[in-house]
């Protein structure tokens, strides 16, 4: 179903990925720092706004095609910024690691640490060029965060990357916190975006962009809250 034309649109379709405690499907409604912020900044400038949780790669195709406003929680790349709008303003700066499990762990210095292995990664999403290109390792797909530590327990692939806060606030939760081992070294660290559809006329963008500094600035938003663990 095609987004209502945004010029007469008293509310934005926006879509994601769960990234859990960072951004959640509850019963109650949508959760977490990247929905509030994304929600209150719209809201400030008298946007109604809903979010759809689908698999990533549906997500960023949805955003797209303008079947979508927005995408919550994605990174800069050219390709992508050559076909969405981007805000100058980041929503938070993100850090992806490499996870392993603590009775066999992967110290990370490079890519060239990950030779031989079964990675897994999560289809659709964007790693830094070096991880990329690599083709020292076998990149193994995971649904979904939690179904990668599951995976990593059972031993069906030996490391996986995700964003720290992400992956450890998971570990939690299923209760394997002091079973795995995050390595010091990140694979790279960067900002995420609510970024727009293209039909999203670029001088809204360029608003949402001077609103998102000034509620950053208001609340003290600089990165991504410390897991504490």
């Amino acid at each position: 179903m095609t987004a209502i034309p945004f010029a007469s649109a008293e509310r934005l379709h926006l879509v994601t990925e769960e990234w859990p405690s960072l951004i959640d499907n509850t019963d109650a409604g949508p959760e977490g720092i990247l929905w509030e912020i994304s929600r209150d900044v719209l809201t400030s400038l008298g946007y109604e706004v809903t979010l759809e949780f689908v698999p990533w790669k549906r997500a960023l195709r949805m955003v797209l095609t303008g079947e979508r406003d927005g995408i919550v929680g994605i990174g800069f790349t050219e390709e992508r910024a050559a076909r969405l709008r981007y805000p100058k303003e980041t929503l938070l700066l993100s850090e992806t690691v490499v996870v392993s499990r603590k009775s066999r762990y992967v110290v990370y210095t490079g890519p060239e640490s990950l030779t031989g292995l079964q990675v897994g990664i999560s289809p659709g999403y964007s790693y830094y060029g070096a991880i990329r290109d690599a083709k020292n390792f076998e990149r193994v797909a995971m649904p979904g965060i939690d179904s990668g530590l599951q995976m990593l327990m059972l031993g069906r692939i030996d490391a996986m990357l995700s964003n720290h806060y992400v992956v450890m606030a998971e570990a939690k939760r299923l209760g394997m916190s002091e079973d795995i081992f995050v390595s010091d070294v990140p694979i790279s660290s960067g900002p995420v975006y609510l970024a727009f559809s293209l039909d999203v006329p670029e001088a809204f963008v360029v608003e949402f962009s001077k609103a998102l500094e000034r509620y950053k600035q208001a609340n003290l938003i600089t990165e991504l809250p410390s897991s504490g663990l």
